[in-house]
């Protein structure tokens, strides 16, 4: 990986300080690059600061428009800016933003990598993608195609490298990705086994043609999940869309509390819904959302008995595409499959919508197949940056990781429950062990 180790054609460090540029101390060796990918002066800055960040949402608006994909929900403007404004970056929470933005020479922006760094037991320090973990694609958002997007990647890379960082790690890398291409050559996978179902939506006129997906019995019980439902609440459901912030806010609290109380029965985790900053992030999408109609949409929906929520998918649509992103439904009415019905709904009212994907993401579970036409494999990639980071890639992330959560999900329901006390999984217990230790001493 020598080569990537080339400096940018011009490469700038934006400090929190005082919002002044650095240039990188090698930069004068390398200004016959100043004018590279196809004859287009390029730059290449990052910026450290939430405040220099939020002043790059008109230009980073405007790229999301010209870029073609339908798979960069995770990267847009306003699922970045809702977070910085959720989730405190700082050193008591151990996390800094770190955004490449590579401009043209009248100062576009042809590519924006959203990352951040965060602090780890051990002065392990690890750049990864900004939202992580409520992201679910780590991705970039480009204009850029073939050798040029190579060679701003290598800058990028390389500008990456002047941080005081160990490790960069990518979770959820889709094989298809502009990202992915170039990690498949020059990172290091953790050789998982990941993939993300999706339903192609392009071949359904209207929201009845999707019956024609299944059998007859199959409809049927769908028809008879429905009847047992409204027999249980003695009324008839209603499905909605809730595009009132203030009102979507208070179903993602109602969601979110139901999604909680399942994963606790089933002794389940998920470092992201154990966050007490979620609510607070997934409102401040709704708001973005409504503010800025081009960019992403947030689409909560809600299958009501009565006046009574009983179900709930939180999603976000971007280019096309919807992310079916957190489903819940109230635990007591499991085995009635309310659940099974509001995807039902949920992928219809994506048909009446004009949308042409529905992503139901990672992980690829045997039930999110059976809503699906496809699987998108995935993978999740790492690149040492240091010793440190080499041992942490390859001994962590490559091994131990992988065996503790085989170990962890072939524990009985109720051992897991007990072991709820480190609601968010492997990576958060290595986090909680540090800070054990600095405690202790």
């Amino acid at each position: 990986m020598g080569h990537l180790m080339n400096l940018p054609s011009q490469v700038k460090t934006l400090h929190n300080q005082d919002d002044t540029f650095r240039t990188a101390s090698a930069l004068a060796l390398h200004r016959g690059r100043a004018k590279a990918m196809a004859g287009t002066a390029t730059q290449c800055i990052v910026l450290r600061s939430a405040d220099e960040i939020a002043r790059t949402a008109p230009r980073w608006r405007r790229l999301q428009e010209r870029v073609r994909g339908d798979t960069q929900a995770f990267q847009t403007c306003e699922w970045s800016m809702a977070w910085l404004e959720a989730i405190a970056c700082d050193d008591e929470t151990r996390c800094h933003p770190v955004v490449v933005l590579i401009t043209d020479a009248s100062g576009e922006a042809q590519l924006i990598w959203p990352l951040m760094r965060e602090n780890y037991p051990f002065g392990l320090k690890v750049l990864s993608p900004l939202t992580d973990p409520f992201g679910q694609y780590a991705d970039i958002l480009t204009v850029l195609e073939g050798e040029r997007l190579e060679q701003a990647l290598r800058d990028a890379l390389a500008a990456l490298r002047n941080l005081d960082a160990d490790l960069l790690r990518l979770r959820y890398v889709r094989t298809d990705s502009a990202l992915g291409r170039f990690a498949q050559k020059h990172f290091c996978t953790t050789g998982e086994n990941i993939g993300a179902p999706w339903l192609d939506l392009e071949p359904f006129e209207k929201p009845e043609d999707l019956d024609k997906r299944y059998n007859r019995s199959q409809r049927r019980r769908r028809r008879k999940i429905r009847k047992k439902l409204e027999e249980h609440f003695g009324t008839e459901l209603t499905f909605e869309r809730v595009t009132d912030p203030q009102e979507a806010c208070r179903h993602v609290e109602e969601a979110l509390l139901n999604k909680r109380r399942w994963l606790d029965e089933k002794g389940f985790v998920s470092r992201a819904l154990f966050r007490r900053e979620t609510e607070k992030f997934l409102c401040g999408l709704a708001r973005h959302s409504r503010d800025h109609r081009q960019g992403m949409e947030f689409c909560l929906t809600v299958l009501k008995a009565g006046e009574k929520a009983i179900s709930w998918e939180i999603g976000v649509r971007y280019h096309g595409r919807h992310y079916a992103y957190i489903t819940a439904h109230r635990p007591e009415l499991t085995d009635l499959s309310v659940g099974r019905l509001h995807m039902d709904l949920s992928q219809k009212q994506a048909v009446a919508d004009g949308m042409k994907a529905f992503d139901l993401l990672v992980p690829n579970d045997p039930h999110k197949r059976s809503w699906s036409s496809h699987v998108q494999p995935v993978q999740n990639f790492f690149l040492p940056l240091t010793l440190r980071g080499s041992m942490a890639g390859h001994g962590y992330l490559r091994y131990a990781r992988a065996l503790m959560r085989r170990v962890y999900y072939a524990l009985p329901g109720k051992i897991r429950q007990q072991l709820q006390e480190w609601k968010h999984g492997p990576d958060m217990m290595m986090k909680q062990a540090g800070d054990v230790s600095r405690k202790a001493s």
